[in-house]
Order: C-alpha cells, then sequence, then structure tokens
C-alpha cells in the first residue's frame, strides 16, 4: 500500500515544474498589468487578485494531488448536473441572492461574495462532454453511430447555452461551443461526418459575412434591427465604431490604447473602459507594446502546447479529452479577448485567462489547470504505450 509520503515523493518527481511556472509567470503578468491600470486609472484590484491566486492555486494543488479522475470519470453526469443546477438556479432565484449586474445576470451574490456559475459549468461541461466520448466511440463507428453520439453532445451542450443566452451571457454561450468543436475534432468522429452536420451552420454565417460585405445597409437595417436593442448595439459598435462612437466607445480607446504603445510601450494611456477586465491586453499592449504583447502570446502557447501534450500522453481517452476541452476554452477565451481589443471580434464579457481580473474565472481557470498537472502526475506508462 502506497503511504502518504510516498505519494508525495511520486508526485514531486512528476511534477512539471515548466508548466507550473508559465502558470505563475501569467499570474506576475497579471499583477504587473492590474498594477499598470491603478497607476493609470487609480482602480485598485492587485491586493484581491492576489487573494483570488492563493485561492486558485490551492484548489490547483487540491486538484492535481488529490483527486482520482477515474472517480470522477464515473461522476460525471452528477458533477455536470450540479453545475446545470446552480446556472438556472441564477434564473429563478431572489433579486437579493441573483442581482443585475450591467444590465445582465449571472451572478450570485451573498454578502460581499460573487460567483458566477457560468465558470464552473465549463469544468461540468467539459467532464461530461468527455465521459460520453470516451465510452460512445469505438476505432471505427458506423455513419449513424456517428449521428447518435453527436446528437447527444449537442443536446449536452446547447442546454447550458440556453440558458446562459437567457442572462444574457452570449460570451460564455460561445466558450460551451467551442469546448463543444474542440472536443469533437479529438474524438473518432470523422471529419467527414463532422462537415455534413455544421454545413448549414457554417454555410449561414459565409452568407451573413458576405451579406454584410455586399450590402452593409441591408445587413445593419434588416438583419441586425431582429436583434434585440442591447445586442445589436453592440454589433454596430464592433463593425463600425468609427460611426456608432457611443457603443463602440470601447472598441476606439482599447485600439487607441494599443496602437500608442508601439513597439516597446508608451506611459500615457487613453481611458479604457474596464480596462482591469474584459481589455486588459489594451493596457499590456499600450504600457508594454508590441513586444509585451507577443511575449504575453508566446506564454499563451506554450502553456496550451504543454496541456495538449500532457494530455495526448494519459493512458485514458478521458483524460486526453479532457485536455482537449481546457485547451479549447482556453484557446477562444484568448482569441476573443484578443480578437475584441483590436476590433477582430465583438466586444463580450470574456477576460483573459490568468491576467484579467476576476474571482470565479480566475479560480476555476486554475482549477482545470490542476486537472492537467493531476494526469502529468497520475499516467501510467506501458510496454507499447500509454493507450
Amino acid at each position: 500500500m502506497v503511504t502518504s509520503m510516498q505519494k508525495l515523493q511520486t508526485y514531486l518527481e512528476k511534477f512539471d515544474y515548466i508548466y507550473f511556472s508559465l502558470i505563475i509567470l501569467l499570474g506576475l503578468v497579471s499583477l504587473v498589468s492590474l498594477y499598470q491600470v491603478q497607476l493609470l486609472q487609480g482602480e485598485y484590484f492587485v491586493l484581491q487578485q492576489v487573494v483570488w491566486y492563493v485561492i486558485g492555486l490551492g484548489g490547483c494543488f487540491v486538484v492535481s494531488y488529490f483527486l482520482d479522475l477515474d472517480i470522477l470519470k464515473r461522476l460525471s453526469l452528477f458533477v455536470y448536473l450540479f453545475f446545470l443546477l446552480l446556472l438556472v438556479g441564477i434564473l429563478i432565484a431572489p433579486s437579493s441572492i441573483s442581482k443585475e449586474i450591467n444590465n445582465a445576470y449571472g451572478w450570485y451574490t451573498i454578502g460581499g461574495f460573487s460567483f458566477q456559475p457560468a465558470e464552473s459549468m465549463k469544468i461540468g461541461l467539459i467532464l461530461y462532454l468527455a465521459q460520453v466520448i470516451s465510452k460512445g466511440t469505438d476505432s471505427s463507428p458506423t455513419l449513424k453511430e456517428e449521428m447518435l453520439l453527436v446528437g447527444k453532445l449537442t443536446v449536452i451542450t446547447l442546454i447550458p447555452v440556453a440558458v446562459v443566452m437567457r442572462f444574457p451571457d452570449f460570451g460564455n454561450a460561445m466558450v460551451y461551443l467551442a469546448i463543444y468543436g474542440a472536443m469533437l475534432l479529438v474524438s473518432r468522429v470523422r471529419i467527414k461526418t463532422i462537415l455534413i452536420i455544421f454545413s448549414v451552420p457554417l454555410t449561414i454565417i459565409l452568407a451573413l459575412t458576405i451579406t454584410y460585405f455586399v450590402a452593409t445597409d441591408f445587413f445593419l437595417d434588416r438583419i441586425l434591427g431582429m436583434l434585440p436593442s442591447y445586442q445589436a448595439s453592440r454589433f454596430y459598435g464592433w463593425l463600425q465604431p468609427e460611426k456608432y462612437t457611443i457603443s463602440g466607445y470601447q472598441l476606439n480607446q482599447s485600439i487607441m490604447a494599443i496602437g500608442s504603445g508601439n513597439v516597446s510601450g508608451y506611459e500615457h494611456l487613453p481611458h479604457v473602459p474596464y480596462a482591469y477586465s474584459d481589455l486588459i491586453f489594451a493596457v499590456i499592449g499600450g504600457v508594454f507594446g508590441f513586444v509585451g504583447t507577443s511575449i504575453i502570446l508566446l506564454l499563451y502557447f506554450m502553456l496550451i502546447y504543454k496541456i495538449v501534450m500532457i494530455s495526448q500522453r494519459y493512458h485514458d481517452s478521458f483524460g486526453t479529452l479532457i485536455g482537449a476541452g481546457i485547451a479549447g476554452f482556453l484557446t477562444f477565451q484568448i482569441f476573443q479577448n484578443v480578437g475584441m481589443s483590436i476590433g477582430l471580434m465583438p466586444v463580450t464579457g470574456l477576460g483573459l485567462p490568468l491576467i484579467s481580473y476576476g474571482g470565479s474565472a480566475l479560480v476555476i481557470t486554475l482549477a482545470s489547470l490542476g486537472l492537467i498537472l493531476n494526469m502529468r502526475v497520475n499516467t501510467m506508462t506501458f510496454m507499447f504505450g500509454n493507450k
């Protein structure tokens, strides 16, 4: 029987110090960036971010050391349902607990503590999708089996998507879809089948894109006009920020801040709304310039590379799929946040992972990274390969 000391020794021997160092480096970037926000705009978040990092790293250690992924696999449905229940609770909770913040719901607020269940739902969704895929695909499934599996995965994903759209939370809805897409791509479902299934939504997106460039006025007036005003204004501010200066104010200020940074940075930046969370990349670009943003993106690339490599070597496809889901949501959030800071994507409430100020998002992200570390420590090796 393995003693606690032997377990700790094995843990320290197999611990991936490079992987953990990347997390710490991004944490230091977060603190430096938030300190710059304090200097530039007088908003104080650094001390609270340190507290969240301590809590999150504690959770990362607990998940990586104590959690048994085999048990988690068997409990994945219950984890998914529990987090889904928390998500639905936002819609039915009394206003004293579920308050409206910035014209949207999504937080439980009790005393001075706030919790965003949409963040924890990411882990619940990843675990359950991984469990369903790992037992639902043979080495050579038939088309019918593939279609049934994709249908089941689609339903599992669209349930939380439908709930968060009621808040509304378009950003996390897209994250759930990104998780779904990433995990589907690494499943044994053939690419041809995936393309057949998603040919309709891809055609619609392509048609809308062409319509915008060919008939801009029709697109803005008729198509976007069908959306609720608060959603349409975001698209107006994204597509034509120079014309819709009020709804495009965040984007205009973000682009000005990044542009002023040039190669090596600039101290005097324009005011950037929500610079501590949604648009912290604009602060990084303005203060540290192209060099600073390039280093940040390199750190992210190395972290995601480590996630993919560690999860691919895990002896169970369940772990490999978890890694795909985590890499998928991190990659999408990085792309979305950087993209909306430079006008490539519409502005949403998604922060930059591990850097933006936040409680729930930061703690959940660090806990999910703990799952990857758990795989690194507990991967079994066999004579003819791990799988």
